[in-house]
């Protein structure tokens, strides 16, 4: 199993960027329609935030995928979806018609935060940005003809 490890990796951050990534477009796609569930929550600034989580989410995703400083930003995607689900599904105050949706929402999106811990906890794998900038520069020895 460890020789596919690095690949592993890299299923790995797809998958969890892909969560950011529908999330994202879902805030495009039916903007209106988030802008009236937030509305509940931040009274003046509705439009503000959810153009700057919108904007958070495509950045984290662009930079988990690539595997771009990825300790780092995996631990800010884990704090931004702990926030987030804290905020978003509520499940303990909900009415009964949707607690057990936000319940089933809520622990989905704690085990997406326990997957950034995991990446941040054992990096992105070879195929990454992070692994490319790791390597030496490589240098080319002179050849006979480049001496003369």
């Amino acid at each position: 199993m460890e020789k596919y490890s690095n690949l592993l990796a890299l299923y790995a951050r797809f998958f969890l960027c892909m969560s950011l990534f529908w999330h994202a477009g879902f805030n495009i796609a039916a903007w209106n329609l988030q802008v009236a569930v937030l509305t509940h929550l931040t009274q003046s600034f509705t439009a503000p935030i959810l153009s700057a989580t919108t904007a958070a989410e495509i950045v984290l995703g662009i930079a988990i995928l690539i595997g771009y400083m990825t300790r780092h930003i995996a631990c800010m995607a884990a704090l931004y979806t702990l926030v987030n689900t804290l905020l978003m599904h509520s499940f303990w105050s909900s009415d009964p018609g949707t607690q057990v949706n936000d319940a089933m929402n809520f622990f989905q999106s704690i085990g997406l935060a326990g997957g950034f811990l995991l990446l941040a906890a054992f990096g992105p794998g070879e195929f990454s940005a992070d692994a490319k900038l790791k390597e030496p520069a490589r240098t080319t020895e002179p050849t006979s003809e480049t001496k003369a």
